[in-house]
């Protein structure tokens, strides 16, 4: 049996996109027909219901490349076709705001408890960090999501899934303008963290995961929010730094990297001092 997705005209007429876009948001517009009548696919704080497509998923039914479909979910969001909700260790959250049911003007959309749905159901529902413009519409019905709803939203993933301590957190919203502003600064530390710990495994730092989990290293972030207010003052300050994302990222390795190299030399001080001569 043949299966058929919806193509709203609208698409075919909107030359801001190509075809891989037009086909990308018809197969996120199908998909929400379904989750609309799955109560788990139901956004509580901005009270509307979404999409989960990953990129491996739109790859496999576009027939593209991966860069594709991440330039294709960035022309839809930067359009407006799509709000992405970005999830801490989840899978990002598409809300159409021109999404309509059409189902909904002849009968009742019936809401399904069970957990089955599209192909990655499995899905994190906690705490969530927002990357999107913050006015939601369902079914022509405007959500305002306030800045300060936005911002709360991401303090408390980095608080119940990365850890960060009360003095990092107040940092890094105290510089950031905006919600997106205050996200970008946690990918920043993630993305370097993990890279630092893969070139110290690599070179045979055997503590380095120690070394670079805050839960163990109680030296780390007390520096930390030091490095990061000086590098956020210094790319808001100094007009010749063009590329502040790079920057910061740089100066993050650094940091990591010496991390890593305290840590073990903290360790080798231990030994040494331990160490007893004998007495002949």
């Amino acid at each position: 049996m043949k299966q058929f997705i919806k193509f709203d005209i609208d698409l075919r007429n909107d030359d801001r996109l190509n075809n891989d876009t037009r086909l990308a948001y018809a197969y996120l517009y199908d998909r929400m027909q379904s989750s609309i009548k799955r109560r788990e696919f139901f956004d509580k704080k901005v009270n509307a219901y979404y999409v989960i497509y990953t990129v491996e998923e739109m790859i496999k039914d576009l027939g593209v490349g991966r860069n594709t479909v991440i330039n294709v979910y960035k022309k839809l969001a930067k359009l407006g076709y799509v709000i992405k909700k970005k999830v801490f260790n989840g899978a990002t959250r598409f809300f159409l705001p021109h999404f309509h049911d059409d189902s909904a003007d002849s009968k009742p959309t019936q809401v399904d408890s069970s957990n089955s749905n599209q192909t990655n159901s499995k899905q994190i529902t906690s705490k969530t960090a927002v990357t999107a413009e913050a006015n939601i519409h369902h079914q022509n019905k405007p959500v305002n999501i306030s800045e300060f709803d936005l911002m709360q939203n991401v303090v408390d993933g980095l608080k119940a899934k990365a850890a960060f301590e009360p003095d990092l957190i107040n940092t890094l919203v105290k510089y950031s303008e905006n919600a997106h502003c205050l996200y970008q600064y946690a990918q920043l530390i993630f993305k370097t963290k993990k890279a630092s710990l893969k070139r110290a495994i690599k070179h045979g730092y055997s503590e380095a995961r120690k070394a670079l989990h805050f839960e163990t290293n109680c030296y780390m972030q007390s520096n930390l929010v030091k490095t990061m207010r000086n590098l956020i003052i210094q790319t808001r300050t100094n007009h010749k730094i063009h590329n502040k994302s790079a920057y910061i990222a740089q100066a993050l390795y650094k940091f990591f990297d010496d991390v890593v190299l305290d840590y073990h030399d903290r360790l080798d001080m231990h030994e040494v001092k331990d160490f007893n001569i004998p007495i002949i």
